[in-house]
């Protein structure tokens, strides 16, 4: 079975993943879906689509942007079909509003709904007027209270990460994808122009790859709270069998390896053509590079 350490390289984080994997250099095909998916496969699926919306979130959006909360006036009961035929709607009419500015939409947006019922939706944009998107949002409604419906504008921080921000998201977001009805068939939804991390996949050897304590990168530190080595991917692990993992991330400290990285691969990779770089790792290899820095 290979041994397989993956990097993502966000604007300023990496993500690592080491795993045991039974897929590489075989052809195997998914078999038909048989019975209900079980419960610990679907809160993977959740933290799997946590991590690619804070991967968008962390290339695509910034300090200034805007996350608002769009709600209906309250006690008025809205379908599923009708909330999705507005967020549609509020969809089309901002983005030809950015376009009239010369400026392009980038949005991601889920629908939640409440213990009685209410349907809302949490959207983050690119920065833009609020006004604007109010109205836009109070004429599509069409309500004559001047106080519904309600649009909650916040700022994004500049940090660049924005962990806490794709919890809330998917969490928002289980109420009405686990239901019988739904507004949207997934977790999340995101424009087609957002672009994703760069994936590296190395394939190790045994008796270098696993270490208890991981070390840091050059310019970067390890988040301790993210050390994950266990089994499987769940993140309390131990409660099913599964192949050994290990994870944790890296922070940085300064913003010369990204700049380093962002030369060294120039084209920009959407969420449709994930890069995936398998580089074979060998005890030759290894031995040339420590004789060429010995050399130096």
């Amino acid at each position: 079975m290979a041994l397989v350490q993956q990097m993502v390289y966000g604007k300023n984080f990496i993500d690592v993943s080491r795993y045991q994997s039974g897929r590489i250099g075989k052809k195997i095909v998914n078999g038909p879906a048989l019975g209900k998916t079980p419960l610990r496969q679907l809160r993977y699926q959740d933290k799997k689509s946590e991590r690619n919306c804070r991967y968008k979130l962390n290339m695509n959006f910034g300090g200034g942007d805007l996350f608002l909360t769009l709600s209906y006036p309250p006690r008025k009961i809205i379908d599923f079909a009708t909330a999705r035929k507005n967020i549609n709607t509020f969809l089309d009419t901002v983005r030809k509003i950015y376009k009239r500015n010369g400026k392009k939409l980038k949005y991601i947006f889920v629908a939640g709904v409440t213990k009685r019922g209410m349907i809302h939706f949490h959207i983050v944009l690119n920065k833009f007027d609020t006004d604007v998107l109010t109205k836009a949002w109070q004429k599509i409604v069409g309500t004559e209270d001047f106080r519904y419906p309600r649009v909650t504008i916040r700022h994004l921080d500049y940090s660049g990460e924005y962990k806490k921000l794709a919890s809330y998201l998917i969490k928002n977001s289980r109420e009405q994808f686990y239901g019988k009805e739904k507004v949207h068939k997934k977790r999340f939804c995101a424009s087609k122009n957002l672009i994703m991390p760069l994936v590296v996949k190395k394939i190790m050897k045994y008796n270098r790859f696993w270490k208890n304590i991981p070390k840091a990168l050059t310019g970067y530190v390890i988040d301790k709270n993210s050390i994950y080595d266990g089994y499987g991917w769940a993140d309390n692990g131990g409660c099913y069998e599964c192949c050994r993992v290990q994870r944790y991330t890296m922070y940085k400290t300064d913003c010369t390896n990204w700049n380093l990285y962002k030369s060294k691969y120039r084209k920009i990779f959407t969420d449709d053509d994930i890069p995936e770089i398998i580089e074979e790792w060998t005890e030759e290899s290894h031995v040339k590079k420590r004789s060429k820095r010995g050399s130096l």
